[in-house]
């Protein structure tokens, strides 16, 4: 319709008899093309500028990418300039004349506390504006970015020992155990054995011996206790050659649980003091079955979630710092829990199934990441007619209610199931390493 009505418009003044009419309404033509052609061209230089930014901001942020953290400040300076400059050099319409600064700035030649400023000037080629002598319209810009250091952390290992821990790492060896023992999964490690005890009915030597040392020393088994502890021996080497590559310091706590919280290194120490100790985190050893001390009923509860999470909170630290190295400042610190998950424990009665998370969030809400290693509580493992009734189909049955809660225990991103056959050593790295990233972000 507006159109119509335009060319309506200049026929009547094409029509018009009045030549002035005509006359000045094409010396407006002019003037109303050239505007028209400015803001096209200014409209292209705001593009062009607009694109230049962008790829400003992303040579300032690959000044300070993990990768050029390595280098010197003036290798990475000189990186940057050619990252720039191959990106505007895609560009059409431009004339640049590789006017480009990168300054790299580390606050100190101890720590990485990089700062980057990248600055440009180019020139956007004008189309329209080219017939009033204005062929180029200058554009420029910059952007800074600024990095540093990975924060120093004090990591707390909380390891289940409780006897549930005694399952073999492998399914292969978990076939062999129940057909040795005539169905128990368990390597139950007892000190009382005798033909009347559940658990105890191997005999080696004319000696009753319990299912501990059948998987030890009569089938050469590994168990998940077993690979839990050299895990984390793994990780201290883990842990040591990341703090030499993020530049930052990296100490370690440790401690482990059954019927009650044990604290092996209470205070976070050097990493290797924290392996010579890894060997203490002993699987728990009981009289018989039902009894941990020989003639005292217990039920065999012990897998007391309430005793250990009440142990480890006394020792955190009430407010982590940041994990700068700044005057006062304190590291940060991040819980790793290693377990099966299942609660076993007297609280007023017998306390059976998931762990309670509530102590989770009451140490979360501390600034404390926690991250979660689930050595899977197996379905088939609870194959006598006790654990069928009061573990497999309360718990165990799809949907199985034991990993849920340990998820929600979890920091963000920082929760891996860990089933039979899986390589636990690799997953508590690689815990490890989400649990450094992210200790990176801004709390």
């Amino acid at each position: 319709m507006m159109i119509n009505t335009a060319i309506a418009r200049v026929r009547s003044l094409y029509g018009d008899k009045n030549g002035n009419v005509l006359i000045f309404f094409a010396l407006s033509l002019v003037p109303m093309i050239i505007a028209a052609g400015m803001v096209i061209d200014y409209t292209r230089a705001a593009k062009t500028q607009t694109r230049m930014n962008a790829i400003a901001d992303a040579t300032a942020l690959y000044a300070v990418s993990p990768p050029m953290l390595k280098l010197s400040a003036n290798e990475v300076a000189a990186k940057a300039k050619i990252f720039f400059n191959d990106q505007v050099g895609e560009m059409s319409g431009v004339i640049y004349g590789n006017d480009v600064s990168v300054d790299v700035v580390d606050a100190s030649a101890a720590t990485v506390d990089r700062t980057a400023a990248v600055n440009y000037a180019a020139k956007s080629v004008n189309i329209f504006s080219a017939f009033l002598g204005m062929d180029i319209v200058n554009v420029g810009g910059g952007a800074t970015s600024k990095t540093k250091t990975a924060p120093n952390v004090d990591f707390y290992m909380m390891l289940d020992t409780s006897p549930s821990m005694a399952l073999p790492a492998t399914s292969a060896g978990l076939l062999a155990l129940t057909k040795k023992t005539n169905g128990c999964a368990f390597a139950c490690h007892q000190t009382n054995t005798t033909k009347s005890d559940p658990g105890s009915t191997y005999m080696v030597n004319g000696k009753y011996v319990d299912y501990y040392y059948i998987a030890k020393n009569d089938l050469k088994l590994e168990l998940r206790s077993d690979l839990v502890n050299s895990a984390v021996s793994d990780l201290v080497d883990v842990a040591k050659a990341a703090a030499v590559s993020n530049k930052a310091k990296y100490r370690m706590a440790l401690g482990n649980f059954d019927y009650k919280y044990h604290s092996i290194q209470d205070v976070p120490g050097d990493l290797d003091l924290v392996k010579g100790k890894v060997s203490q985190a002993n699987l728990l050893v009981v009289c018989r079955n039902n009894q941990r001390v020989c003639d005292k009923n217990d039920n065999d509860r012990n897998t007391n979630f309430t005793a250990a999470w009440k142990g480890i909170n006394a020792i955190l630290p009430a407010a982590p710092g940041e994990g700068t190295n700044q005057a006062g400042d304190t590291p940060q610190v991040v819980l790793f829990l290693i377990t099966d998950g299942m609660r076993d424990e007297d609280n007023g009665g017998r306390a059976l199934g998931p762990m309670p998370t509530s102590m989770c969030q009451t140490i979360k809400n501390r600034g404390i990441k926690i991250a979660v290693l689930y050595t899977e509580y197996l379905y088939e493992s609870a194959s006598d007619d006790w654990s069928i009734k009061n573990i497999r189909t309360p718990y165990l049955a799809s949907p199985e209610k034991i990993g849920p809660p340990l998820k929600e225990c979890a920091s963000p991103g920082l929760y891996y199931r860990a089933t039979t056959d899986d390589d636990i050593s690799g997953a508590l790295a690689s815990l490890f390493q989400k649990a450094v990233q992210a200790a990176h972000l801004v709390r």
